[in-house]
């Protein structure tokens, strides 16, 4: 006796579930998570020399970290470029370095090019330095 197979023969309903198409380039994938989190995940792959993980997770807990600080809106969908170019408005003495880390998740995550030790502590040290970095206030002047 041969095993049935579900394309074989008889078998019937609805086929079997997809997971949802995800949007080209976002930059998170699953629910919601804080920067906290983002950065324990993070640091935990980087101890195990798991780069290309380290800097995803790093540079969702930079975009997190300016969301929770609202200096960006949460925005499903958001890419990694659109929220260093968000970011800059506010931030323009790191937009430099928002535009690298973004380009960084970019190859990392799309181009397939293997992340590193470097490309790991160049975003640590941004978003250390984007925690302690007081943002431009814009609107208009009394």
């Amino acid at each position: 006796m041969q095993p049935h197979h579900p394309r074989a023969g008889g078998w019937r309903g609805p086929p079997p579930p997809r997971a949802p198409p995800t949007t080209a380039g976002a930059l998170f994938d699953d629910g919601v998570r804080s920067a906290a989190d983002h950065r324990t995940a993070a640091e935990a792959l980087a101890a195990e020399g798991r780069w290309n993980e380290a800097v995803q997770e790093r540079m969702r807990a930079v975009v997190r970290s300016l969301e929770e600080r609202t200096l960006l809106d949460p925005r499903p969908g958001r890419t990694a470029d659109e929220a260093a170019a968000e970011a800059a408005v506010s931030l323009p003495d790191h937009a430099a370095g928002l535009r690298a880390a973004a380009r960084t998740f970019d190859e990392v995550t799309y181009g397939a090019r293997p992340a590193n030790a470097t490309m790991y502590a160049t975003l640590r040290d941004l978003d250390l330095a984007l925690t302690r970095t007081k943002p431009l206030l814009t609107g208009p002047t009394p």
